[in-house]
């Protein structure tokens, strides 16, 4: 997968979280269907650090350097050497840089 072009790896994102969220829509009843965007059932994928690296643009050697120096907070989730992060996390990470466009 590490040979894998960034939009390649996007569609596959893109994949599995339509699959994930289609799953989940098929197992819960009709009640929970269609809940709010806070609901705890949300499909929120964990992306390695090249999916998150071709989801944000930036490169993995940079995201790394911002987990060790803190200079942002993705919110990265360890699990022994291996770093994920929220899909909801990089997603808040854009939104907080968006600048209203100068004219």
């Amino acid at each position: 997968m590490r040979s894998m072009h960034k939009h390649d790896v996007l569609l596959s994102i893109l994949d599995r979280i339509s699959a994930e969220t289609r799953d989940a829509q098929h197992s819960r009843s009709p009640e929970v269907r269609g809940c709010c965007p806070t609901c705890p059932y949300r499909f929120d994928p964990l992306l390695d650090r090249y999916e998150a690296s071709a989801f944000t643009g930036f490169k993995p050697g940079t995201l790394a350097v911002w987990d060790s120096t803190k200079a942002y907070d993705l919110e990265p989730i360890k699990f022994g050497n291996a770093v994920r992060y929220r899909l909801s996390s990089l997603n808040r990470f854009a939104d907080e840089r968006i600048r209203p466009s100068r004219r």
